[in-house]
């Protein structure tokens, strides 16, 4: 009974330092980040950590891009992190011994960057305006 009660305040410690945690950018953005930039952040850390990373096709991209998905320019307004869980994998908490995390793909960012890189649609040939008719 004991170990019990100890074993429910330690949890309820963890639950009061969690949520005091600072996740950054703009207290991020929706969906998992919250939760996840708890251990794993700020954002700012977790862009400087991946800032020379590259794609599957060895091309440099930071994939911790700022987001709203509400906005006509996603990438151009305020600073919000994206859903984590968009190209990561969850895990429980805390973590297991020995467990395995599925490896983070960019196939979320594929729906909008259809051509399966990261220039501008003006210079990628996507979308480009189409010649005047005569």
């Amino acid at each position: 009974m004991k170990l019990t009660m100890i074993a429910a305040a330690a949890a309820a410690a963890a639950a009061l330092a969690f949520a005091s945690l600072p996740v950054s950018a703009e207290e991020a953005g929706e969906g998992s980040a919250p939760q996840c930039l708890g251990c794993h952040g700020p954002y700012e850390k977790v862009r400087e950590l991946t800032k020379d990373w590259k794609d599957e096709f060895g091309d440099p991209v930071q994939p911790h891009q700022y987001m709203d998905a509400k906005a006509a320019k996603p990438h151009a307004a305020r600073k919000i992190a994206p859903d984590c869980k968009m190209c990561h994998g969850t895990h429980p908490i805390p973590p297991t011994k020995g467990m395995t995390m599925k490896k983070p793909t960019l196939n979320s960012c594929y729906g909008c960057h259809h051509m399966e890189n990261f220039q501008k649609c003006s210079s990628s040939g996507c979308h480009e305006k189409d010649p005047p008719r005569k």
